[in-house]
């Protein structure tokens, strides 16, 4: 079984009473998700933020929390069930030794003790402040590292008036030493340790359990059936399985002789009718996961055993981009390199496409490198020069648009999204691609 093999690689004995196990079949308890959690956790604090707080030189790195306004990255740095308080610090110093010193100051200490933090001190107020300031004056770090950056949403979690909270608590001298905590939020977070990459395969798996209920006669009744119904069977059974979403699923449906907008969905009350074309874009939350997908579906008409002829080629197109991409995808090459070598061979190849990937993770829209852009084309920003990193994960989106005979030579687009690791053998999907249609009969 994945899930058996997943906790036996990660090491973790968990004893589940009998009578006791997850609500959906396929789905994790909350006793294991909180267990695989903290593991993840604390062997990246051990293994992986020392190398990045030297990488970008940063001696000192302060992530603070109130409750109700909680940064992004706090979940990544603490145990399972941390309660944020009303303004507490964690704080990382770069000591010299094997990793740094974790130091917590806040309220509810006793959530937030060994094996994550070295220290936990006790404070609230305007006491958190004082704390952080003997902290700094003990240590001397020469740049301070806060979570404030212009294009990387993950590590901008610090609120003006907590920044201004905390130049005060530095005091004037020491505030100089701030620094934007960006590219060590970037080197932290991307940063994937081996054993995840089967965790992120079951979150894939279960997307792919949800998405494939869908696609089906039980769900879907030509006629009658409507987007809306849809999507909300899908959030319902999302919460059957105890998992979230981060962005609201969007079906959209191309239809022969209908203007089709790849930009714009559908309303709820639009009816679904044989021969549509459905394209599902739809994501979950689970072990610390964010998926990304983009599936699709023919409802056949009377008569109707498989897909038009153009529609299984206008797949195919969309696959064969699929395969120049990820051949383009190399450990070290930025987002932009990538991007302009997979559309000069794209065009090459007499396809009508667009490249439009991004780094995902424990987030949807990662901090990591991003390649093509939806509305520009090319992604000139920070994550366009970011290099790819070996274990990364990348949401490969992207579609062609072909000319189908069937459809008097209309255009059909197929949007493909599937999330792939930057593995020694190159990329690979954690789940198959989309290569035949989902039916709906």
């Amino acid at each position: 079984m994945t899930q058996m093999r997943s906790v036996l690689l990660l090491g973790i004995a968990l004893v589940i009473p009998s009578g006791l196990s997850a609500a959906v079949e396929g789905a994790r308890t909350e006793r294991e998700r909180a267990a695989l959690h903290d593991r993840i956790v604390l062997k990246k604090l051990d293994t992986v933020l020392g190398p990045a707080m030297k990488a970008n030189d940063v001696q000192m790195w302060i992530v603070l929390t109130r409750e109700y306004n909680v940064d992004p990255v706090f979940p990544f740095v603490t145990p399972d069930g941390t309660y944020p308080g009303g303004r507490n610090a964690y704080v990382f110093i770069e000591t010299g030794a094997a990793r740094p010193e974790r130091i917590a100051v806040g309220s509810h200490q006793w959530k937030q003790g060994a094996p994550f933090f070295d220290r936990v001190i006790a404070a609230r107020g305007a006491d958190v402040g004082k704390e952080i300031r003997k902290l700094v004056e003990q240590h001397q770090p020469k740049r301070i590292a806060a979570n404030m950056a212009e294009q990387t949403s993950a590590a901008d979690g610090l609120t003006a008036t907590m920044k201004d909270w905390l130049t005060a608590a530095l005091g004037a001298e020491h505030a100089k030493r701030l620094v934007s905590s960006e590219r060590l939020v970037i080197d932290y977070l991307d940063t994937r340790l081996p054993e995840e990459e089967a965790l992120f395969r079951e979150a894939a798996e279960l997307t792919r359990t949800i998405w494939e209920e869908a696609f089906t006669s039980k769900v879907i009744t030509p006629g009658k059936t409507t987007v809306g119904d849809v999507l909300w069977f899908i959030r319902q059974r999302c919460a059957d399985h105890n998992v979230g979403i981060w962005f609201r699923p969007d079906l959209r449906v191309q239809r022969r002789g209908m203007k089709f907008d790849p930009s714009e969905v559908p309303p709820d009350e639009f009816v679904l009718e044989r021969g549509d074309v459905l394209h599902l874009d739809f994501g979950i939350i689970y072990l610390d996961f964010s998926t990304d997908y983009q599936k699709h579906a023919y409802i056949l008409r009377e008569g109707e055993t498989d897909v038009p002829a153009g529609l299984q080629r206008a797949l195919e197109n969309t696959n064969r981009l699929q395969d120049i991409l990820l051949s383009e995808m190399k450990p070290g090459r930025t987002g932009q390199e990538t991007y302009f070598a997979s559309m000069e061979r794209a065009k090459a190849a007499e396809l009508n496409a667009m490249v439009y990937s991004h780094s995902i993770g424990n987030y949807g829209h990662f901090v990591g490198a991003a390649i093509g852009s939806f509305t520009s084309g090319s992604s000139p920003g920070l994550r366009g020069s970011l290099p790819l990193r070996p274990g990364s994960y990348t949401s490969i989106e992207l579609n062609t648009r072909t000319a189908v005979p069937e459809w008097d030579g209309q255009d059909v687009f197929i949007m493909m999204e599937d999330d792939a690791a930057l593995t020694p053998q190159g990329m690979r999907f954690f789940i198959p691609r989309q290569t035949r249609w989902n039916l709906v009969r």
